[in-house]
């Protein structure tokens, strides 16, 4: 079951096969990204993931899963 608050976090990547499960901000926003597994899956060897919370991150956009700040 797809949780947007632990994706969020880096908890676990969403296998390609699944990419109707994520919402649709998600499509456009800078820290979705995919890649492939280390492990041979035969049916979804990429996974996404959310670069948000990782330390070596370029931008400090906020996301548009998440509320502005103000």
């Amino acid at each position: 079951m797809f949780v947007l608050e632990e994706f969020r976090a880096g908890q676990y990547g969403l296998p390609y096969s699944c990419r109707d499960e994520l919402p649709d901000c998600c499509s456009y926003c800078v820290y979705l990204i995919y890649g492939e597994s280390s492990c041979c899956f035969c049916d979804s060897p990429y996974f996404y993931y959310c670069a948000y919370n990782w330390p070596d991150k370029l931008t400090h956009t906020v996301p548009p899963c998440m509320p502005a700040l103000t």
